[in-house]
């Protein structure tokens, strides 16, 4: 019991000489801005607040709608977990203030190879898949051939539709969105057969970056060459010159990927400092690579975590909920901790109030009707949540 509590004793301590350590550290950035930005205002914010010094709601598995009750009912307890619908994206962007997306993306370069699911050929009276699964390229499903209903099937049909609003809506602050390359194989089971995918390898993650490029030009995006400048690694750069302020990133989007297995290695390839490549990904402090951080855990000591990384320059993206856990139960500590603890990018299923009774939602803290606040982490002083995203 009194190691116990020592260890405990120790482990606050720690916690508390490290924010010490980053307070120190916030002031210092602070005195570091330049004379024009002492004094925050509508008219200088664009030019002295950078994009990873606030924070923005976005969705987990975006394009998702939840499968037939039949399908449901064939999963059993397994498909409490995936019972949820989102709007579609445009609907996420112009009326739920959505400034993040995460999509599932299965490599099919020949096409057709998602366009037969288990589930249509063995349940009667399901809805036929569209003809764009016959389509070449990549593919945007949950789970193949029981989880594949979609608001967009392709990556390119997701895609254009954010260039699209986006396009229209050029005073956006910068939109990520989050790519998760699909490539497990699910053994047969009870009775259902699961289509064996492509493995997503180099090759593979070379045409996913020429997918993208293709819907979106250049200008249009943000990439880690953009960040990263002459410097010799991304980290670097953001250690050096910080992420891009507002006026440089608004109406620009900015890919990561979402994986962070070996997934990461065939990615990177030869280029450790993402060189030439589209998507960031999530590394730890010190790699060439580093600058964006995946920690979906947002509670307990988790949160001071996220935390220490905002305030060392990282863009950070954490989870409000989990499935359908919160949204059951209408527990908010995960979602209150997500947005406490600086995390830039919020990812729920709940934009909306959850259907399962609890009342559960997740939305920006005090920003009501905004799409952004001011980071409460690391937000300069003054900084107002009116001033990030309004129509010009």
């Amino acid at each position: 019991m009194i190691s116990k509590a020592l260890s405990f004793r120790s482990r606050a301590a720690a916690l508390a000489i490290a924010s010490c350590v980053l307070m120190v550290r916030g002031e210092a950035e602070q005195a570091a801005r330049p004379d024009r930005c002492t004094t925050l205002t509508a008219a200088n914010t664009d030019d002295c607040v950078r994009m990873n010094e606030i924070q923005v709601l976005g969705t987990h598995n975006s394009y998702h709608i939840a499968p037939d009750p039949k399908i449901l009912a064939v999963l059993g307890e397994r498909a409490r977990d995936i019972e949820y619908t989102h709007k579609p994206l445009v609907e996420q962007l112009s009326r739920q203030g959505i400034r993040k997306f995460e999509l599932d993306v299965f490599a099919d370069p020949e096409g057709g190879r998602y366009a037969q699911p288990w589930a249509l050929r063995t349940i009667e009276g399901l809805a036929p898949v569209g003809p764009e699964l016959l389509e070449p390229g990549f593919k945007v499903i949950h789970t193949q051939d029981v989880d594949f209903r979609t608001t967009c099937s392709t990556l390119k049909r997701c895609l254009t539709t954010i260039r699209d609003w986006s396009r229209s809506s050029p005073w956006h602050v910068p939109i990520m969105v989050m790519i998760e390359a699909k490539d497990a194989v699910v053994a047969d089971r009870a009775g259902i057969q699961f289509v064996k995918p492509i493995r997503v390898g180099p090759a593979e993650f070379r045409a996913l970056d020429a997918e993208i490029r293709s819907v979106f030009p250049e200008e249009h995006l943000l990439t880690p060459d953009d960040v990263r400048g002459k410097h010799a690694t991304l980290w670097q750069a953001i250690q050096t010159n910080g992420w891009p302020t507002l006026r440089a990133s608004r109406g620009k989007v900015l890919f990561a990927l979402d994986n962070t297995d070996a997934h990461i290695a065939d990615y990177l390839g030869d280029s450790p400092a993402l060189e030439k490549r589209v998507l960031f990904v999530s590394s730890e402090p010190g790699q060439p690579s580093s600058g964006f951080l995946k920690l979906n855990e947002a509670l307990g000591e988790e949160e001071q975590r996220i935390r220490t990384r905002a305030l060392e320059g990282f863009l950070i993206r954490t989870r409000a909920d989990i499935p359908t856990a919160e949204a059951r139960s209408g527990s908010t500590l995960r979602r209150d901790s997500a947005f406490r603890s600086g995390a830039h990018y919020v990812s729920t299923d709940y934009p909306l109030v959850s259907p399962f009774g609890s009342g559960y939602t997740a939305r920006i803290p005090g920003a009501e009707g905004l799409t952004a606040r001011c980071n409460p982490v690391n937000a300069p002083r003054g900084c107002r949540d009116e001033w990030l995203e309004r129509p010009r």
